[in-house]
């Protein structure tokens, strides 16, 4: 029975609507789970830890670890979070701004139990980062989940278990295998929110297991949610403000990405950068970087329990 992994930093409505859509999913394929909830805190009044304890009460059949970050782990520290914590030998982890179906759940652990050599699976959406070769859009705009669920168990009825190998990893909804964690640890916290999933990816395929994309999982995914949370919260903000302030972290996160796998050559910057060009450089000096990181044993100072 899997663990998911579902964390949270803002957006109380997005966050009890995806958990929501994720207890029925299980629900419906009678999966006993293990969800490991962790608010990367969020700013006073977003109510995070109260939307996760109304899960709690609601997942009687399940058991549910609460974790709030005292301090601000983005992407890459709440992923190793949930993977430190987590128990089971199949781990989901789920962005708080998306709608799971039973479909999407079963199309990944189907695809995901065709060999072992798979570690880690993901899905299509309608909205994808990163993939857009994975991107699904429904011909008409889907405005309940029934009808969300009906065009998921369409793309399962079509596609099955057929899919395709990647090259990157884009780990917005994903599963993950724990042999694969056993093997090569938990994301690199070094990279704060960016590269650190294109950093899990290209480790995971240097210890021999494959990326795989399930073309017959298919869920709703909102997209740039704790963007427009910002928005709503800072009204005198702008987005052009905020975009210049994710490239920013993008940029620090691309600067620790070419030091760690010693790339030399290639765009100084990040901008126009192909993401297949760096990652074939960075995997040309493989030799020189540990494909196994620990979770820091000190970010549990930062952990308050539930």
């Amino acid at each position: 029975m899997p663990s998911i992994i579902v964390p949270a930093r803002n957006n109380q409505a997005f966050t009890s609507t995806c958990l929501g859509s994720i207890l029925f999913a299980v629900s419906r394929l009678n999966l006993s789970c293990e969800f490991i909830l962790i608010d990367d805190a969020s700013e006073a009044g977003e109510n995070i830890i109260e939307v996760f304890k109304q899960h709690r009460a609601s997942a009687t059949a399940h058991h549910c670890k609460i974790v709030r970050s005292h301090k601000h782990q983005h992407y890459s520290g709440v992923f190793s979070i949930g993977l430190h914590l987590s128990t089971r030998d199949v781990i989901f982890f789920i962005s708080n701004d998306m709608l799971v179906t039973p479909s999407f759940l079963e199309a990944l652990l189907l695809v995901s139990s065709l060999s072992r050599d798979i570690g880690i699976v993901r899905g299509t959406s309608n909205y994808t980062d990163s993939h857009p070769e994975h991107q699904v859009e429904p011909p008409e705009p889907l405005k309940t989940y029934p009808e969300i669920d009906s065009f998921s168990r369409n793309q399962f009825s079509v596609n099955a278990c057929s899919y395709v190998e990647d090259e990157l990893l884009s780990g917005d909804a994903i599963l993950l295998k724990r042999s694969l964690v056993e093997r090569i640890g938990v994301l690199d916290m070094r990279f704060f929110g960016y590269f650190g999933d294109i950093d899990y990816g290209m480790r995971a395929k240097l210890a021999g297991f494959k990326l795989a994309c399930a073309k017959g999982a298919w869920l709703y995914h909102e997209g740039a949610g704790h963007v427009k949370r910002q928005l709503e919260r800072n009204r005198h903000l702008k987005y052009e403000d905020l975009h210049a302030m994710r490239m920013a972290l993008v940029e620090g996160a691309y600067q620790e990405f070419r030091s760690k796998w010693h790339i030399r050559d290639g765009p100084p910057t990040c901008a126009g950068l192909r993401t297949t060009e760096f990652v074939a450089k960075g995997l040309a000096n493989a030799d020189r970087v540990s494909l196994k990181y620990d979770f820091p044993p000190s970010v549990i100072d930062d952990l308050e329990f539930y």
